[in-house]
């Protein structure tokens, strides 16, 4: 099974936050999805915190695209694995709810993708704090708070603590 590591960026952690950016890493390190929300919020809506440390790094351009847009286009990258997929983030209380309701505006979910994630903690990996310890040297050259470089961050992370529990039987 494919694992693919990814992580959001959102207006607040409030009570009504909206998406503004994913990113994905496949397990390989080869395969990236990245998409920045132009429907979702304004930047008023915004913590004082996201406006200073994830606005600035947006990347505009080609990764701009609507929700429903950004549903589609991650159904079918997804999709195109072949084989199961297997999603991983560092947060089920704040990233995996976007992939729900990604899926959620499609009405579907992708046959091949796992409806349970892979939560990157302690309880579910290996060894923890190798897993720390790479996340935070990756940020010496990965941008911190970028969606895309905070999922690669966590696959190197997740390498370095000797993958999942179940990655390691058969």
């Amino acid at each position: 099974m494919m694992r693919i590591f990814f992580d959001t960026e959102f207006t607040e952690l409030g009570i009504d936050p909206q998406l503004i950016s994913i990113g994905l890493v496949a397990e390989d390190g080869e395969r990236t999805f990245y998409a920045e929300l132009s429907d979702t919020y304004e930047d008023r809506q915004c913590s004082d915190f996201v406006r200073e440390a994830v606005l600035p790094q947006l990347e505009g351009g080609d990764a701009r695209m609507t929700f429903r847009e950004l549903a589609e286009r991650l159904a079918a990258w997804l999709a195109a694995f072949n084989g199961p997929v297997k999603l991983a983030c560092d947060s089920l209380a704040w990233d995996w709810p976007w992939i729900q309701e990604l899926f959620g505006e499609l009405d579907t979910w992708p046959a091949n993708v796992d409806g349970k994630p892979l939560l990157l903690t302690m309880n579910y990996l290996n060894n923890y704090d190798p897993f720390v310890e790479t996340v935070e040297q990756a940020f010496r050259t990965l941008r911190r708070h970028h969606s895309l470089d905070d999922a690669k961050a966590s696959r190197l992370g997740w390498i370095a603590a000797g993958g999942d529990i179940d990655w390691r039987t058969p």
